[in-house]
């Protein structure tokens, strides 16, 4: 573990005497060892995000539908969203990094589990975890013990934490499972990004055969991968995606890297300036309705047609995810 992550876990340990119930495991408070080992249960609170949350601060106005009026007059559906309890960078509808975007309308958010608006380094517990083993990438805590995901860098032939080359002897196999157990389908599957696997290997550029490793950090433990290095290898490590856990990037789908969609992959309207489309229903004011994004009956967002994403929702490459 390098030294910027043992000072992160100091300092989290020390927010949380006296909060935890020592039972470690992802989904509680405690500080104790999880079910794999890891240091479970890590949910420390804050972060750049913390002190500019909507409030009386002028962050943001919100209305009774939820939703929330920046100061530049952007609308975020769905207000402020939590992560497990914790407000971040990447869900407190403010513009963290200056690029004039903000949460889900931010192409570097990977949900409100990320307090990093600057790249793909979630600067949180979970997805910053021991070296090597790694639990779901995309929620906020360490260890399996909620979702049961688990894998090991030194699985994989490009080995992309530098660390792990130094690492032996090799990890068991139940730590590079051929299948990821349901709970992992469940409860870490939902969160994943379209173009990811659940534990931080993407393909970057968008739709291209380069895999890498979004939470790549340099030899000092300093993150480096960012939409703009994603093909420069030093930066954003290449990887080879977990098959047992990944949600790929399909041509008309909004990914990790792909924020619009190719006009091909919308219907045609009707001709002669039809009412209906092919299936009988009504063509939308501006044009061709957007295709289904969203199959497992999520609500489609982030494409021309849709609807902002309702209160506790954030809009997770092309679909309303619940966070809570």
């Amino acid at each position: 573990m390098t030294a910027q992550n043992v000072s992160r876990v100091l300092l989290v340990g020390l927010l949380l005497v006296g909060c935890g119930d020592g039972d470690g495991g992802d989904g509680d408070a405690g500080t104790g060892p999880g079910p794999d080992g890891d240091v479970g249960g890590m949910d420390a609170g804050g972060g750049g995000g913390m002190d500019g949350a909507v409030d009386a601060d002028g962050g943001g106005v919100t209305p009774g539908d939820g939703s929330v009026t920046l100061p530049d007059g952007r609308v975020v559906g769905g207000g402020p969203i939590t992560c497990q309890g914790h407000l971040y960078q990447c869900g407190d509808t403010l513009d963290n990094d200056g690029d004039g975007l903000a949460d889900d309308e931010d192409p570097d958010c990977l949900g409100p589990c990320d307090n990093n608006e600057a790249g793909f380094f979630l600067d949180i517990p979970g997805g910053d975890s021991a070296p090597c083993r790694l639990d779901c990438y995309f929620d906020q805590d360490q260890g399996s013990g909620n979702d049961q995901c688990s894998w090991d860098h030194r699985c994989d032939p490009l080995e992309p934490d530098p660390e792990c080359m130094f690492r032996d002897p090799p990890p068991p196999s139940a730590n590079c499972p051929a299948e990821q157990a349901p709970a992992c389908a469940e409860i870490c599957r939902p969160l994943v990004p379209n173009g990811c696997d659940c534990f931080g290997c993407c393909n970057l550029p968008a739709g291209t055969d380069r895999w890498v490793f979004i939470g790549s950090v340099d030899e000092t433990g300093e993150p480096t991968c960012t939409l703009d290095g994603v093909e420069d290898d030093a930066r954003c490590h290449p990887c080879t995606p977990v098959a047992n856990c990944l949600n790929t990037c399909e041509e008309c789908e909004l990914c990790l890297g792909r924020t619009e969609l190719p006009p091909e992959c919308f219907p045609t309207p009707p001709p002669d300036g039809g009412t209906t489309l092919p299936d009988g229903g009504p063509v939308p004011d501006g044009g061709a309705p957007p295709p289904p994004l969203c199959d497992d009956g999520r609500q489609a967002c982030g494409v021309p047609g849709t609807e902002p994403c309702p209160e506790g929702h954030f809009c997770l490459t092309g679909c309303c995810t619940f966070f809570g």
